[in-house]
């Protein structure tokens, strides 16, 4: 199935350059198994609390509890759409947009488990942070391809992926609600804007665990209580059948990797008959003496 479009995800430009900085097992993994492998938002999470939960971020709505503290331009908002009834007052409408808001960070955070990423870097040059970060010292590669190339090494895959850019906001930054599922897996903090991540994202929508089923809402907290915890087992990630040949453009051998890493790499790739170029990084070549 290709890659599908949708107004969530900005697809970069076919031609625009993407890398996958990683060590060697996982580079061994995706020639043998010739698979690309998926990883769970709740397993990024460990090393990123914030991943995949703009919650915490986009709904700043428990800093109000009452209409009168909300800001006067959402206040109107707030009143225009959730009061149109006449006999609604000002609080009550406020009161059903906050009971909306928590229902949204609820689904948003129980639903992370069910989203799967491959993480790439959109860049026209190779990155010493990048190699330094996600490549192991001294072992590491950088997989390159492109948006059409990956489109058509999935191809064959029945399940629906998607591709887009993620957006870097500030950690104070202020905004209301979401569109849609899709947001909050291409949202992450400021902080990480060096990474210009790009990501293949799959959405299991075969199991979907249901916080709110039962849930019953506390006016006087102005919590919904008697959530539903999900019992599933964590999965860490998927699979996705891949053509190699198709996806890899060329593979760049670390600047901190031995001499003889590169000789290595080729006889494997020879091995298992693939035939895309194996370059050394210049990243740490000795400048030039002038003439």
């Amino acid at each position: 199935m290709p890659i599908s479009e949708h107004p969530s995800f900005a697809r970069p430009p076919i031609t625009t350059r993407l890398w996958r900085y990683t060590d060697l097992p996982k580079f061994v993994d995706l020639l043998t198994t010739q698979r690309l492998w998926l990883t769970n938002l709740e397993v990024l999470a460990v090393d990123d609390p914030y991943e995949g939960a703009p919650w915490a971020l986009r709904f700043p709505h428990r800093m109000w509890n009452h209409i009168d503290k909300v800001p006067e331009v959402l206040k109107k908002q707030i009143i225009q759409i959730y009061g149109k009834k006449s006999d609604t007052s000002s609080e009550q409408a406020f009161r059903s947009w906050y009971m909306i808001q928590e229902q949204q960070c609820i689904m948003e955070e129980s639903g992370r488990r069910d989203f799967y990423v491959s993480c790439w870097h959109a860049a026209d040059h190779e990155s010493v942070a990048m190699w330094k970060i996600y490549g192991s010292p001294g072992a590491g590669v950088a997989v390159v391809t492109n948006g059409a190339r990956m489109g058509a090494a999935i191809d064959k895959s029945p399940k629906q992926y998607y591709l887009g850019a993620v957006r870097y906001v500030e950690p104070s930054a202020l905004a209301i609600g979401m569109s849609n599922a899709f947001d909050p897996v291409l949202v992450k903090r400021a902080n990480y804007q060096y990474e210009q991540e790009v990501r293949l994202v799959h959405w299991d929508t075969e199991d979907i665990h249901d916080a709110l089923a039962n849930f019953t809402w506390n006016e006087d907290t102005m919590r919904c209580e008697n959530l539903i915890e999900d019992a599933r087992p964590l999965i860490p990630g998927v699979h996705v059948d891949c053509e190699i040949g198709t996806l890899i453009e060329r593979v760049i051998v670390s600047p901190f990797a031995p001499k003889w890493y590169k000789p290595m790499l080729m006889e494997l790739r020879d091995k298992l008959n693939f035939n895309f170029e194996i370059d050394e990084s210049k990243l740490l070549s000795p400048a030039p003496v002038p003439s």
